[in-house]
C-alpha cells in the first residue's frame, strides 16, 4: 500500500507515494518597496572588491591522522584538616582559606562540635547545616563562612586541593 503524504510546490513525488493534497504557498509580496538611489548603489559597488574564487587544495597534501590521547585527570594532592572551637559564637566568620592560599576542590565535614552552618564562597549564599560525612565537590571553594551558636565542642572540616592546577581570574 503506498504511503499517503502532502506534496510541497515543486516537489517530485516518488512512485510508492500517493499524494492526498497539494500545498499551495502564496508568494511574499511586501506592502511597501522603498525607493532606491541607484547613484549611491553604483558608488557602493565601486568600493566593494569582487570576491576571488576559493583556491583548490594543493596537490600532495595528505591529512595527518590524529591518534587518540589518553588524558588522566589530575587528582587532588593536598588536604588540610581545619579545626575550630564552637564555644565562641560566630556569624559568617571566614575560615581563612584565602589567607592560606587555598582554592579547594572539595570539602568534607569530619566533626561538628556543638553544631554549625556554613556558606561557600560568599556570605550572601544560602547556608548549609553541617552533618558529619557531608561533602561538597561541585564547586571551586575560595572561602567557607561559618555561623554557630556558642556550644562546647570542636568542629573539623577537611579541604582538598591541587596546587598544580592554574585558576585564572576574569
Amino acid at each position: 500500500m503506498p504511503k499517503r503524504r502532502l506534496q510541497y510546490p515543486g516537489e517530485i513525488c516518488r512512485p510508492e507515494e500517493r499524494i492526498i493534497a497539494r500545498i499551495e504557498i502564496p508568494l511574499f509580496t511586501p506592502a511597501y518597496v522603498p525607493a532606491v538611489d541607484y547613484k549611491a548603489v553604483q558608488e557602493l559597488e565601486k568600493l566593494i572588491r569582487p570576491m576571488e574564487p576559493a583556491q583548490p587544495p594543493r596537490a600532495g597534501l595528505v591529512a595527518a591522522e590524529l591518534t587518540p590521547i589518553l588524558v588522566q585527570e589530575i587528582k587532588n594532592s593536598q588536604y588540610k584538616n581545619i579545626s575550630f572551637s564552637t564555644a565562641t559564637a560566630r556569624t559568617d566568620a571566614a575560615l581563612g582559606l584565602r589567607d592560606m592560599g587555598i582554592v579547594a576542590d572539595s570539602i568534607t565535614i569530619l566533626a561538628i562540635g556543638g553544631g554549625f552552618t556554613y556558606k561557600l564562597n560568599k556570605p550572601s549564599n544560602d547556608s548549609t547545616t553541617a552533618v558529619v560525612g557531608l561533602s561538597e565537590t561541585e564547586f571551586e571553594i575560595e572561602e567557607i563562612y561559618i555561623t554557630n551558636a556558642a556550644a562546647a565542642g570542636t568542629a573539623t572540616i577537611r579541604v582538598n586541593w591541587n596546587p598544580f592546577l592554574i585558576r585564572l581570574k576574569p
